[in-house]
This record gives structure tokens, sequence and C-alpha cells, in this order.
């Protein structure tokens, strides 16, 4: 179950989400190992069937890691089509979009909540309600 302060990070790693699941597949697909010297006693056997990409897949597939970050883009970039594909007004919508967009995915925040409340045309309780949705829907669809 995630809390809400949990949905707020997640919704602020979002822009990095991709950049943090690549690097985990790396991690997993060519992890770290020493040098091992496996020259002794001959070479390897020639008959030998290779299941590397049988446990590539199966470690892949059964990483929570991977799989929390994948949940975690995937309820975000759903919350944030919601508000791009509205027509109508409500809670999320693309004035929500600006909003999220100004408090937690733009690198360096330049307005505070007057600010955005003036650059989209609401009062500061308003942008405060659009967040609150958008916080909410997240959590919810995190917790599904």
């Amino acid at each position: 179950m995630a809390t809400r302060e949990e949905t707020i990070e997640v919704i602020k790693n979002y822009p990095h989400l991709n950049r943090l699941i690549h690097e985990r597949r790396q991690a997993i697909l060519h992890p770290y190992q020493e040098f091992k010297d496996e020259n002794i006693n001959g070479g390897r056997a020639q008959n030998v069937r290779n299941e590397s990409i049988e446990r590539s897949v199966e470690q892949l597939d059964a990483d929570v890691e991977l799989k929390a970050l994948y949940k975690q883009q995937e309820a975000v970039s759903y919350v944030l089509g919601k508000c791009v594909d509205k027509q109508v007004r409500s809670l999320l919508d693309n004035t929500t979009y600006d909003i999220i967009y100004e408090f937690y995915l733009r690198e360096d925040q330049r307005y505070n909540a007057d600010g955005i409340a003036a650059m989209v045309g609401l009062s500061r309780r308003s942008v405060y309600d659009h967040k609150n949705a958008f916080i909410d829907a997240v959590m919810e669809r995190l917790n599904k």
C-alpha cells in the first residue's frame, strides 16, 4: 500500500524512471562478477546446452524492484494521460497536467502555489484541489 508521501516521491521520480528501469535491467542482465579462471583441467564441455537467455528472462520476470518501477511508471503515465485526454473541465484535465508539471516534474521549480494559480487562472485552493486529485488518482492506481 503506497502512502501519500510515497506517491509524491513516485511522481517526483517519474522523469527518471526510464533511466532507473534501464539501469536495473542492465544490472540483472550483466551482473558484476569477479574474474574467475575457468581454464583449470582442460576446456569446457562442447555439448552443454546454453541456458543463459532463459535464466536472464526468468531473472527479469522475477525481479521485484523492476516490477515496482514498471508499476510506478504505468500508474503516473496512466493518470497523466487521463489529464491530457480529457476535453471536459474536471479535477483531472489539462490544467492539472500544468499544475503537476510545475510542482513535481520540472527540474527547477519556478513557481509556488500562488504563481501556478496565476499562470493557470485558478484560485490557490483550486490548484491544491487539482494537485490532490492527481495524487489520489496515482495512489489509487499504485494500490491496485
